[in-house]
């Protein structure tokens, strides 16, 4: 870190995959982390040790986002402090169904952890942070998916929730400025997805015209990047090596070929 400005961020989903890269990496640059799970309790101590072990400060906080209730709570939770405060809704429900099979239960539950408990807890922390700004300033960075720029009716409940999710953005950082801003990450293919094996996924992540697609590390250096430029708000970055110039007409999870 390059000053000592106070720093903590709270990453929903943090024990595995994308949020544990981002919790470490962001430990890692000097912010204090706050790591919410839902039921990996083992990989958030993990992560927490990890944290740790290379200088940095965990804690470690479990709910059920699909509880409205128990996302603002985490937000209620975090102590408020000069600096920034920043949370990054990382925690996803990525189930599969079709415009066939689309049920009102399916909308629902990925609407509830996807879209409704990013919004509550982004309001929370607005209110939070507003009594004690300037000294004060907040920051949100929703992840999304790089599929809403160039949409497909595969995982139908996932992605509504996810154009849900990308409108919020640009809602949130008109509401709440100047004391909160909120951007937007759209990682294309990252990791292995769905039930790919290691040659889709491998084939997946090269189809795109860079060849090359979204790496944990450019994740975190987009993330780095939105909480430190103050001038930033409103806006989504895309990583998914240039395919929504080329968009397919099914989902990165089923590109084999």
């Amino acid at each position: 870190m390059k000053d000592n400005i106070p720093r903590s961020v709270l990453i929903t989903g943090g024990a595995v995959r994308v949020g544990r890269h981002l919790a470490l990496a962001l430990g890692e640059a000097g912010w204090d982390v706050h790591l919410h799970y839902r039921s990996k309790a083992a990989e958030a101590e993990d992560a927490a040790h990890q944290i740790h072990r290379s200088g940095g400060q965990c804690w470690l906080h479990q709910a059920d986002l699909a509880d409205p209730d128990a996302a603002e709570a985490l937000i209620n939770a975090l102590p408020v402090h000069d600096g920034v405060m920043a949370l990054i809704n990382n925690a996803s429900l990525f189930e599969l169904d079709t415009a066939e099979n689309v049920s009102a239960a399916m909308i629902n539950i990925h609407m509830a952890v996807n879209m409704t408990a990013p919004a509550l807890m982004i309001k929370t922390l607005a209110a939070r942070i507003e009594p004690h700004f300037p000294l004060t300033r907040g920051v949100a960075i929703n992840i999304t998916d790089a599929k809403l720029s160039g949409l497909n009716p595969d995982y139908f409940s996932y992605t509504l929730s996810k154009i849900a999710l990308d409108g919020l953005t640009t809602l949130a950082a008109q509401a709440y400025a100047p004391h909160l801003r909120v951007n937007g990450i759209a990682p294309g293919i990252t990791l292995r997805s769905g039930d790919q094996t290691d040659d889709d996924y491998k084939i997946a992540h090269r189809r795109n015209p860079l060849r090359q697609g979204a790496r944990l590390e450019d994740i975190s250096r987009a993330a780095i990047m939105m909480l430190d430029t103050m001038a930033m708000t409103g806006h989504t970055v895309t990583i998914d090596g240039g395919l929504h110039l080329q968009p397919p007409s099914r989902d990165v999870a089923f590109l084999d070929g």
